[in-house]
């Protein structure tokens, strides 16, 4: 992966190259473009993706395709936008992250991706833009303020990740994903790229299993043009990756392709799943451990990468996947998405449930509710269902890092009443991704590796938007649909197996590694006004005695401690970016 920033207005040279030499991946040289008032850089081992056309400036990152596949160049973006306009972005497919500014408009035009694999940040202020692929970069600019956005740290305190738009700092903006946004003079303007679910009536014709199987195919074969690359495969225990293990066993030679799995022990559902599969498959695997302990390590790590936490557990998993596996191959393929596309979460069984059994619907928002707000259910159906799942007392509410809460919780059962939820329940993601995909982007970056996620093409999203619910979730199974297209190349003790979470066991050991990151980052000794999660809100969420934390003690106590990471990596060294020896930060230690 290629990083990039750029600037629209007056900048000092040795400020571009500040910015530059933040960009976390790449290579090793800053390459600067100048077009009129806008200076774009590029942190690569060539200029490559970064193009001068007529009166417009290009930078590009990711892996561009055609409609029909075909991988594009900068040149070729820069000369299509130039013949068709922001239109040129319907038929774009494949990993993007794209900025031009075109000196015709006086605009900077911002693309990403359907699922925003790849990342992209901006911001606006009198008489300047600027834009990153990482908001590292951003904060060498004096401009940028380091209030943190307090609404968008909450709803991630309660859902797990930022709102979709926005970042942890008041003053840097996600580029939506799926969209193009033109920043002039006045407010941006953010225009939807197709495929848009707005635009498609709801499915009522089945879809084949080999219509599946053969999109699915086409985006695995659209990233797997290189026959010199070494390929490798994120392996859970689940359909999704398998199925793409077995897509590019069929496409290249032995070889050239090996997997990786990673979890907390040989008891851990997905080190045993993907061990199957790779022996059903005949490729050469390789499993890597995480235990508790490794996490006062990693922790920091993921938080620096990502920059706006999210994801729990799984994501310091994933780094430790990305670096087991770098120098092994070069572009690393996974099944993510998949679950979005074809139903595959908890949240769409819940979903499924709530439209199809009389009274689910509240006994599941009762449920939430009472997640949310640390208390009992109302009503006694819910009170039975909390205590045989949860135990008879109320678990502690999320933390909060201000005093509004209102409307920070998902809403699952928004579309239960409504025909076809799974349908208006994808339509409703797509109009409003957060940063999941990126963030899985930039670690496997990290070490020089190139994410691949064919079940965000934009053919797959396609599909998805015409397949019926009917087809997606039934009484006893998830993606009906595409189990029945993998049964097509893979057995059935493939297909059938179910899906685990990718997460730690929520042991003693587990609770004693989360109580000492508590202790080593909660110091009473640390400034206040510098504090964003409110210490004592954290204290009523630690255990009483040495017993193991539950599932949801572990998830609010998790946000809250690497929101508390975040703040001592970018807000506590805020003065140390806008230095210059700003290129030298890296993680803090716990």
């Amino acid at each position: 992966m290629t990083s990039m920033c750029g600037f629209v207005g007056r900048v000092d040279g040795a400020l571009l190259r500040r910015m530059g030499r933040l960009l976390p991946q790449g290579g090793p040289d800053v390459h600067i473009l100048q077009s009129d008032q806008a200076h774009f850089a590029m942190r690569a081992s060539t200029d490559h993706g970064l193009e001068r056309f007529d009166d417009r400036l290009v930078a590009c990152s990711g892996h561009l395709l055609d409609a029909e596949g075909r991988p594009l160049s900068g040149y070729d973006v820069a000369e299509g936008y130039g013949r068709q306009g922001v239109q040129f972005f319907d038929g774009l497919d494949g990993h993007y992250s794209i900025a031009i500014w075109d000196a015709s408009r006086r605009a900077l035009v911002l693309a990403r991706d359907p699922f925003g694999v790849m990342p992209l940040v901006f911001a606006q202020g009198e008489n300047w833009t600027a834009f990153a692929s990482h908001y590292k970069a951003l904060l060498a600019l004096p401009q940028i303020s380091a209030a943190p956005d307090l609404l968008a740290i909450n709803t991630f305190l309660y859902n797990g990740w930022a709102p979709p738009g926005r970042t942890f700092f008041k003053d840097l903006r996600q580029v939506l994903p799926g969209s193009v946004v033109l920043v002039g003079t006045s407010e941006p303007n953010i225009i939807r790229t197709k495929p848009r679910a707005c635009d498609y009536e709801i499915p009522r014709e089945p879809v084949t299993p080999n219509q599946v199987l053969e999109t699915v195919e086409r985006a695995v074969n659209a990233y797997a043009h290189d026959k010199t690359a070494k390929y490798g495969v994120s392996l859970s225990g689940g359909v999704d990756s398998a199925l793409i293990a077995a897509l590019l066993h069929k496409r290249l030679p032995r070889a050239q392709l090996c997997s990786f799995t990673v979890g907390h022990g040989e008891s851990d559902p997905d080190i045993i799943g993907a061990r199957q599969t790779s022996s059903i498959l005949g490729i050469s695997h390789r499993e890597v451990i995480v235990r508790p302990m490794d996490l006062i390590e990693l922790l920091p790590k993921t938080v620096w990468c990502l920059e706006d936490p999210g994801g729990y557990d799984e994501f310091p998993q994933l780094y430790a996947l990305a670096r087991a596996a770098a120098g092994k191959v070069d572009m690393l393929f996974s099944g993510n998405m998949c679950d979005t596309l074809f139903a595959g979460m908890p949240a769409h069984r819940r979903l499924w449930l709530g439209h199809h059994v009389p009274g689910a619907k509240k006994i599941l928002n009762e449920l939430r509710s009472a997640e949310l707000s640390g208390t009992l259910p109302a009503s006694w159906p819910a009170r039975a269902v909390h205590y045989a799942i949860k135990g008879r007392h109320p678990l502690p509410a999320p933390c909060s890092a201000g005093p509004n809460q209102n409307g920070l919780a998902t809403e699952e059962m928004a579309f239960a009443d409504e025909d076809s939820p799974l349908f208006r329940m994808l339509g409703s993601a797509l109009a409003s991704w957060d940063n999941r995909m990126g963030a899985q982007q930039v670690l496997a970056a990290e070490f020089g590796l190139r994410s691949c996620m064919p079940y965000a093409s934009k053919h797959l999203i396609d599909l998805a938007l015409r397949i019926p619910d009917r087809q997606k979730v039934g009484p006893t199974q998830v993606k009906v649909i595409l189990r029945k297209a993998a049964e097509l190349i893979l057995p059935r003790a493939i297909t059938r197996r179910k899906k685990y979470i990718q997460q730690f066991k929520y042991d003693s050991e587990m609770a004693d590694v989360m109580d000492h990151l508590h202790s080593r980052l909660f110091v009473p000794s640390r400034k206040a006004q510098s504090r964003i999660v409110n210490p004592a809100e954290v204290e009523r969420l630690l255990r009483r005695g040495k017993r193991p934390y539950k599932p949801l003690e572990i998830r609010w106590l998790w946000n809250a401690i690497t929101a508390e990471i975040w703040t001592q990596q970018f807000v506590d060294r805020r003065d140390e970016f806008l230095g210059d020896r700003s290129g030298h930060i890296g993680p803090i230690s716990i």
